[in-house]
Order: C-alpha cells, then structure tokens, then sequence
C-alpha cells in the first residue's frame, strides 16, 4: 500500500472528481491530457521568467518536472528510463494507473515543490488541482484515486533525489583563485561576481553524460593576449552588423527575467514540435523529458568545462586597447567557453530530431512570454528543421558580441555529445 496521504488540497479535488456524474463521456486515451501537458510546462516558462530564474536553475526545474512526468508515465523497463542516472523509484500503485493523470500528479507536484519563489508554489498548487480535476473527468473513481496517489508518490521520489543532487553544497563554492593573459574576470557594465561556479558538480540525469568533455581553446601564442586574434573577429563582426544579425541576436538573447531562459526557448519548441506531429500525451511526455534532461545535463557538464578553463569574455579583450567598446548583447558573468547557447541548442536539436525528424516550424520566440513580448522586439522567425534552429541560436551569441567562434563550434561539439549519449 502506498503510505503516502494525499494533501487536503487533493483530497478536496478527489471528491470533486468523484462527483462526477458518470454519463460523462470520457476522451480518448489518445488525446486525454495533451493541452494540460502544454498548459502546465508553458506556466513553467512564464513563472521562471516572472521570478527571475537564472538560466542553469531554470534548466534543472524543467528537468525535474518534466523527469517526473516521464517516471510516472512509463515503466521501468523503458529505454531511455535505464540511461537515467539514479533514477528515482516509487512503490507500484495499488489499481490501475491512467499513465497521463499520474504524470500530471507527478509533474504540478514537483513544480509545487522546488519552485523557489513562495507566490509560485501557490499558482502550482491550483494549477495541480485544476489539470487533474480536467484529466480526471469520466474515468473510474478507483484509477482516479490510483493515478494520483502514484503521481505523488513519484513527486516525492523525485523532490527526495533532487535534495541529494549537490544543488545546496554548489551554491558556496566559489570560480578558481586563477588570474592573468587569458583568465576570465568580471566583465561591464555591472561587473557581476561569477554565476554558479559550482554547478558543474550537479548530479546529472544521464549516467554518460558527464563522458563529454572539450580540448582546451585555441589561442594564438600571444603569451599577454591568448585570445587576441578571436576577439578581433568579434569585434569585425560588431562593427558591421546588419539589422537581421541584431534581430538574430535579440530573438535568441532568453535573457533572465525577461523570459523562459534557453531551456525555456526551447522547451517551447518541442511542446509546439508534439503538437504540431499530433503526438499522444505519452508520447509528448517523453520527448519533452528527454529534451529537458538532456539540457540540464548540458547546462552541468557546460558550466564545468567553463570553469575549468576560465576563457575570459571579447569584451575584456577588446576594452584593454580600447576603454568605449561595448558589444551588442549584455556579457553575461561567467567564463566564455564553451557557449552555452550553442551546447543546449545543439543538444535539444539533436534530441528533437531523433523524434520529430526534419520538421520545418516558425518560432514567434518561445523564450519570450507574453508579458515581456511588448517590451523587446522580436519578431517570429521561420526554421526549416531544429538543425537550423540550433546553428542560428549559436551564431547569435557571436552577433551579440559576447563569444568567440571557437567558443560556439565547442559548444556545438559538446551538445552532440551530450545527446548521442542518450540516443
């Protein structure tokens, strides 16, 4: 039996649920859950946005939601369930399980439960009730009872692995006492201290991830300026930006609290990629999970390798020679190699082809939410495959001033890594 006792919000929507009449007609297994799916993972992005996530913790809440939704949804003997790094486990169900219900259960609790902002858990906790109460109408009383009783039974395996990930002990560490030619230091306007040096020490959600790895960066020779010879490129590039090379670099910016972050961005990508294949609600589960463990691993093994190699920003470089440059996009504080952008982009591309195949989709710009669209430009841009998505998003980063194209083609390296390790 599951020990577990259902929360008294629950309960109340339990007998809500149960007084349904029972000429309800039911959905079809097909169909049912689809739009909540989407619903609850799209409120995702907007709450990320809202509270001011950072991009590698945003990474780690989609992952965890949407690992939770995936555990509960499939069986133990699934493929991609095996190539999970300790995998959370839950006692087996007392009834049968509506696979969906139960990873909607899993999915609203876990969101309920990391979020970090007080307001959010709140949202997430009606927005529980309100997906299960739509999920649940016409099905048995008992399978209803059944499915979210085992959806919050893997919540908690989840949120248990989630305390054990090394998140608490990452955020004391601190970027190595390292300095000189080459070395990344804080960069302008706000000279920021690094962000999350010691998230590359995250548990991942693979067990080969962390098998990816980067040679050190190409430099020139120049014993005072390393990197002389690839921020000079940089700034070539600046000086003659076209009006598509800044809308390029605006579209992918995903910038903190503005909107759902990279993983936010793309998260958005592969809920339209399911919609638009009319997927089944498992099947959208699973392609989502996959993307978002995918890059969170991304996000960890990324910000390792960043941390090891301490490559400072164009604009350092840049500034030594002359004190006015500035690049188009805010640099953002933290060592510039590999590129982020270009890691996850690749990662999440390579994942969602191996679904969706060569799916051509226009993005009106997922990172961006409805709140912050009025006030940041960016216009809906047309892709012939996730391939052409994920090379426009690593070209942007050069664009916006704030890497090097060896920094992009190693995070392209690094994101197929990633995901053929899961493929």
């Amino acid at each position: 039996m599951l020990r577990r006792v259902i929360s008294s919000s629950l309960a109340v929507l339990l007998f809500a649920v149960l007084s349904v009449t029972s000429a309800a007609q039911a959905e079809s297994v097909d169909t049912r859950g689809v739009r909540e799916i989407k619903d609850l993972m799209t409120e995702l992005t907007v709450r990320v946005s809202r509270d001011h996530i950072s991009p590698t913790k945003a990474s780690r809440l989609y992952a965890y939601v949407a690992s939770a939704m995936f555990l509960a949804s499939t069986s133990s003997e699934d493929s991609l369930r095996k190539q999970m790094n300790a995998a959370p486990a839950a006692q087996t169900a007392d009834g049968d399980v509506n696979p969906v219900l139960a990873a909607l259960a899993a999915g609203s609790s876990v969101a309920r439960n990391l979020f970090l902002v007080p307001a959010a858990k709140i949202t997430f906790g009606e927005r529980r009730d309100q997906v299960l109460q739509s999920v649940s109408q016409g099905l048995p009383t008992k399978e209803v009872a059944a499915s979210i009783a085992y959806g919050i039974a893997v919540s908690d395996a989840v949120v248990a692995r989630a305390k054990t990930d090394g998140f608490e002990e990452a955020k004391t560490m601190m970027p190595p006492d390292t300095k000189g030619p080459g070395i990344w230091t804080t960069t302008p306007p706000s000279f920021q201290p690094a962000i999350d040096p010691g998230w590359g020490t995250l548990k991942m959600f693979f067990s080969r991830s962390g098998d990816c790895t980067l040679a050190p960066p190409p430099t020139s020779g120049d014993a005072l300026s390393p990197y002389q010879g690839a921020a000079d490129e940089v700034a070539a590039v600046a000086k003659n930006l076209t009006e598509e090379q800044k809308d390029i670099a605006r579209f992918w910016d995903d910038s903190r609290g503005r909107t759902g972050t990279p993983s936010g961005h793309w998260l958005g990508i592969a809920l339209a990629a399911a919609e638009g294949n009319n997927s089944t609600a498992v099947d959208t589960i699973r392609a989502v999970a996959h993307t978002m463990m995918s890059i969170a691993d991304a996000f960890i093994v990324g910000w390792k390798l960043k941390y090891q190699y301490m490559v400072e920003r164009p604009i350092t470089v840049l500034q030594r020679t002359d004190s006015e440059w500035g690049s188009y996009l805010t640099t953002p504080a933290f060592p510039e190699y590999p590129s982020g952008h270009s890691t996850i982009s690749r990662a999440a591309a390579n994942i969602l082809t191996s679904y969706f195949g060569e799916w051509k989709f226009t993005d009106p710009g997922y990172g961006m939410t409805e709140e912050s669209l009025g006030s940041f430009d960016v216009a809906p841009r047309t892709f012939n495959s996730f391939d052409a998505a994920a090379k426009e998003a690593s070209i942007s980063r050069l664009y916006g001033g704030i890497h090097f194209t060896s920094g992009l083609t190693s995070g392209v390296t690094l994101g197929a890594c990633i995901a053929s390790k899961t493929l």
